[in-house]
């Protein structure tokens, strides 16, 4: 079935964002501890192939520092996740066994890993740095956003808001209202990416002003919430709780305010703060990627998919 792919946390002009609790509102998760190279992200996406064969939709969540990695997958006719637990997430169960289940991926880590205890350390040194200074380009990325607010000009979106809501069906309501906080964007190598394009959304652009599309979209959002209509809000990467996008399911339709040279004054300067990050992000994963490589040639592997498979089958009875 269709797949969804949104992004659960992302390396932002504020820091390091995480969403997870909005990945799987009121269902059942699963935490994933563990190290690098311990197969969580592996573990995950066979967890979602196989619901996926079964013809139930699965919602990926990629990693924001490696789109080749998940952070989660959601099963969503059963409300159920799997999530890595792991820093820089560092998800906790706030009531264990009952609403997340705790699994320890370290318990199949061998013991051979301990020898390369120096060069792991060493690695995981030189990863931390690049991450520090890939943050330091996107906090400048941030205060040059943070000038171009101070010229925006307050809008009235009366108008723009009534366009906007006329294009949902009156009765495309929900009995339960739900409103998700998520990402869509990630910084790479190269600027800001979008996940938009693996989804298939029918794409509504907005004004070509980039501040103001992201105030009328606060208030769209507000309205959904008062009209009780299922929709997900995706962040902007330049400012906390700034909504971007808003993805309404029911008629599969994203709004989104458009980044370009000619929304944002300053979009250049940016732009290159954000390539060098995504350069500095790039380079902490090739840190990480040795790392990993320690541990895969440690693991137990069977003990590993027994695990899973316990797991895939707990899933299958909720």
């Amino acid at each position: 079935m269709e797949k969804n792919f949104y992004l659960g946390s992302a390396n932002t002009c504020y820091g390091f964002k995480n969403c997870f609790n909005n990945i799987c509102p009121n269902g059942t998760t699963y935490i994933l501890k563990g190290g690098p190279g311990t197969g969580k992200s592996t573990f995950m996406k066979k967890v979602g192939e196989y619901f996926e064969k079964k013809g139930e939709d699965v919602e990926y969540f990629y990693c924001s520092s490696d789109s080749d990695s998940l952070d989660g997958v959601r099963i969503v006719r059963k409300n159920v996740a799997i999530v890595d637990g792991t820093a820089p997430h560092v998800t906790e169960a706030t009531i264990p066994g009952v609403t997340e289940n705790i699994v320890n991926l370290g318990e199949y880590i061998g013991k051979n890993v301990k020898k390369h205890k120096n060069q792991i350390e060493e690695l995981l040194k030189k990863k931390a740095l690049c991450f520090s200074l890939a943050y330091n380009y996107l906090k400048c990325a941030g205060d040059l956003f943070g000038n171009e607010k101070k010229l925006n000009k307050k809008t009235n979106f009366d108008s723009e808001l009534n366009k906007l809501l006329s294009l949902i069906p009156k009765t495309k309501k929900s009995s339960i209202p739900q409103e998700r906080t998520l990402f869509l964007s990630f910084v790479s190598p190269d600027g800001i990416k979008s996940l938009r394009d693996k989804n298939g959304f029918k794409n509504i652009p907005l004004d070509s002003n980039y501040l103001a599309s992201t105030d009328l979209l606060k208030k769209f959002n507000e309205s959904l919430n008062s009209l009780s209509i299922n929709h997900i809000c995706f962040f902007s990467l330049f400012e906390e709780n700034r909504i971007e996008s808003v993805y309404i399911p029911q008629i599969n339709t994203l709004f989104s305010a458009e980044i370009s040279p000619s929304t944002l004054k300053t979009y250049h300067q940016m732009s290159n703060f954000i390539k060098l990050s995504g350069k500095m992000i790039a380079k902490a994963k090739f840190y990480h990627k040795k790392v990993e490589n320690f541990y895969i040639k440690s693991m137990n592997f069977d003990g590993l998919n027994k695990c899973r498979e316990k797991i895939i089958s707990e899933i299958e009875k909720i």
